[in-house]
Protein backbone atom coordinates (compact mmCIF):
# COMPACT_ATOMS: atom_id res chain seq x y z
CA UNK A 1 0.00 0.00 0.00
CA UNK A 2 2.79 2.77 0.53
CA UNK A 3 4.36 1.87 -2.59
CA UNK A 4 1.28 2.80 -4.22
CA UNK A 5 1.01 6.09 -2.65
CA UNK A 6 4.40 7.04 -3.17
CA UNK A 7 3.84 6.42 -6.88
CA UNK A 8 1.04 8.27 -6.97
CA UNK A 9 2.32 10.92 -5.06
CA UNK A 10 5.08 10.66 -7.36
CA UNK A 11 3.41 10.84 -10.70
CA UNK A 12 1.56 13.93 -9.31
CA UNK A 13 4.90 15.89 -8.74
CA UNK A 14 5.79 14.83 -12.38
CA UNK A 15 2.26 16.50 -13.38
CA UNK A 16 3.22 19.54 -11.39
CA UNK A 17 6.47 19.98 -13.16
CA UNK A 18 5.21 19.47 -16.96
CA UNK A 19 2.29 21.97 -16.10
CA UNK A 20 4.63 24.28 -14.78
CA UNK A 21 7.35 24.13 -18.19
CA UNK A 22 4.45 24.95 -20.07
CA UNK A 23 3.47 27.98 -18.40
CA UNK A 24 4.83 31.05 -21.27
CA UNK A 25 6.06 34.31 -20.37
CA UNK A 26 5.29 36.13 -23.67
CA UNK A 27 5.60 39.81 -22.53
CA UNK A 28 8.72 39.29 -20.78
CA UNK A 29 10.10 37.28 -24.03
CA UNK A 30 10.05 40.21 -26.21
CA UNK A 31 12.06 42.57 -23.91
CA UNK A 32 15.26 39.54 -23.71
CA UNK A 33 16.65 41.72 -26.29
CA UNK A 34 18.15 43.94 -23.02
CA UNK A 35 20.13 40.89 -22.33
CA UNK A 36 24.22 42.33 -22.05
CA UNK A 37 25.99 45.74 -21.14
CA UNK A 38 25.01 48.68 -22.40
CA UNK A 39 26.70 52.57 -22.70
CA UNK A 40 25.34 55.70 -22.84
CA UNK A 41 28.48 58.62 -23.12
CA UNK A 42 27.99 62.27 -23.57
CA UNK A 43 30.57 65.05 -23.03
CA UNK A 44 28.68 65.49 -19.45
CA UNK A 45 28.49 61.59 -17.70
CA UNK A 46 28.77 58.14 -18.43
CA UNK A 47 25.95 55.69 -17.65
CA UNK A 48 26.21 51.98 -17.61
CA UNK A 49 23.90 49.11 -17.56
CA UNK A 50 24.44 45.76 -17.13
CA UNK A 51 21.03 43.52 -17.63
CA UNK A 52 20.87 39.39 -16.92
CA UNK A 53 17.99 37.11 -17.61
CA UNK A 54 17.29 35.18 -14.28
CA UNK A 55 14.64 32.74 -15.29
CA UNK A 56 11.41 32.92 -18.20
CA UNK A 57 9.84 35.70 -16.23
CA UNK A 58 12.52 37.87 -14.80
CA UNK A 59 15.34 40.28 -15.61
CA UNK A 60 17.44 42.65 -13.99
CA UNK A 61 19.53 45.25 -14.33
CA UNK A 62 21.97 47.36 -12.58
CA UNK A 63 23.07 50.70 -13.52
CA UNK A 64 25.16 53.66 -12.87
CA UNK A 65 26.07 57.25 -14.05
CA UNK A 66 29.80 58.32 -13.81
CA UNK A 67 30.84 61.43 -14.01
CA UNK A 68 34.41 62.71 -14.31
CA UNK A 69 35.83 59.67 -11.62
CA UNK A 70 32.36 59.52 -9.61
CA UNK A 71 29.32 57.85 -9.48
CA UNK A 72 26.38 59.73 -9.01
CA UNK A 73 23.93 57.84 -9.82
CA UNK A 74 22.61 53.83 -9.59
CA UNK A 75 19.76 51.81 -9.44
CA UNK A 76 18.85 47.90 -9.26
CA UNK A 77 15.96 47.17 -11.49
CA UNK A 78 13.90 44.37 -11.73
CA UNK A 79 11.58 43.41 -15.10
CA UNK A 80 9.47 40.68 -14.10
CA UNK A 81 5.94 39.22 -15.51
CA UNK A 82 3.56 38.21 -13.17
CA UNK A 83 0.11 37.43 -13.42
CA UNK A 84 0.15 38.42 -17.04
CA UNK A 85 1.20 41.82 -16.20
CA UNK A 86 4.79 43.12 -16.45
CA UNK A 87 6.68 45.42 -13.86
CA UNK A 88 9.21 47.33 -13.93
CA UNK A 89 10.67 47.81 -10.06
CA UNK A 90 13.35 50.28 -9.71
CA UNK A 91 15.12 51.01 -6.54
CA UNK A 92 17.82 53.81 -6.14
CA UNK A 93 19.48 54.09 -2.95
CA UNK A 94 19.05 57.72 -1.70
CA UNK A 95 15.27 58.23 -3.23
CA UNK A 96 11.78 57.00 -1.89
CA UNK A 97 13.30 56.09 1.21
CA UNK A 98 15.37 53.03 -0.54
CA UNK A 99 12.24 51.73 -1.09
CA UNK A 100 11.55 50.00 -4.26
CA UNK A 101 8.83 51.58 -6.73
CA UNK A 102 6.73 49.60 -9.04
CA UNK A 103 6.34 51.06 -12.74
CA UNK A 104 3.46 48.29 -15.05
CA UNK A 105 3.82 47.87 -19.01
CA UNK A 106 1.31 49.60 -20.39
CA UNK A 107 -0.35 49.17 -23.82
CA UNK A 108 1.96 50.92 -26.66
CA UNK A 109 3.31 50.78 -30.05
CA UNK A 110 4.78 47.90 -31.38
CA UNK A 111 8.63 47.81 -30.17
CA UNK A 112 8.11 50.46 -27.32
CA UNK A 113 7.65 49.35 -24.22
CA UNK A 114 6.07 52.08 -21.55
CA UNK A 115 5.75 51.41 -17.87
CA UNK A 116 3.44 53.71 -15.78
CA UNK A 117 2.87 54.81 -12.24
CA UNK A 118 0.88 57.67 -11.77
CA UNK A 119 1.29 58.01 -8.00
CA UNK A 120 5.11 58.59 -8.53
CA UNK A 121 6.69 61.92 -8.36
CA UNK A 122 9.26 61.34 -11.36
CA UNK A 123 8.93 60.27 -13.24
CA UNK A 124 5.94 58.44 -13.88
CA UNK A 125 6.51 56.99 -17.08
CA UNK A 126 9.86 54.78 -18.32
CA UNK A 127 9.88 53.51 -22.00
CA UNK A 128 12.48 51.55 -23.81
CA UNK A 129 12.95 50.48 -27.27
CA UNK A 130 15.17 49.19 -29.57
CA UNK A 131 14.96 50.94 -33.04
CA UNK A 132 18.17 49.58 -34.45
CA UNK A 133 20.36 46.56 -33.76
CA UNK A 134 22.06 47.25 -30.18
CA UNK A 135 20.84 50.20 -29.69
CA UNK A 136 18.25 51.40 -26.68
CA UNK A 137 16.38 54.58 -26.61
CA UNK A 138 15.23 54.70 -23.27
CA UNK A 139 12.94 57.94 -21.95
CA UNK A 140 11.49 58.98 -18.62
CA UNK A 141 8.82 61.57 -18.15
CA UNK A 142 6.38 63.44 -16.01
CA UNK A 143 6.07 66.57 -14.47
CA UNK A 144 8.69 68.43 -12.70
CA UNK A 145 7.38 71.95 -10.91
CA UNK A 146 4.23 71.87 -13.32
CA UNK A 147 6.28 71.60 -15.95
CA UNK A 148 6.68 68.66 -18.61
CA UNK A 149 9.90 67.08 -18.96
CA UNK A 150 11.29 64.21 -21.01
CA UNK A 151 14.79 63.18 -20.52
CA UNK A 152 16.56 61.00 -23.19
CA UNK A 153 18.89 57.74 -22.69
CA UNK A 154 20.80 56.86 -26.09
CA UNK A 155 22.39 53.50 -25.35
CA UNK A 156 24.66 51.43 -27.17
CA UNK A 157 25.75 47.44 -27.12
CA UNK A 158 29.27 47.55 -25.38
CA UNK A 159 30.17 44.64 -27.36
CA UNK A 160 32.79 43.05 -24.08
Amino acid sequence: MSVLILFLSCKNEERKEVVSAEIKFSKIAELEWLEGDWTHINDESRSYEKWTKVDDSTLTSFSYVMVENDTVFVEDVTLQERMNDVFFTVKVSDQNDSEAVAFKLIPSEKGIFTFENKTHDFPKRITYSNPVKDSIHAWIEGVVEGESRKVNFLYKRTND
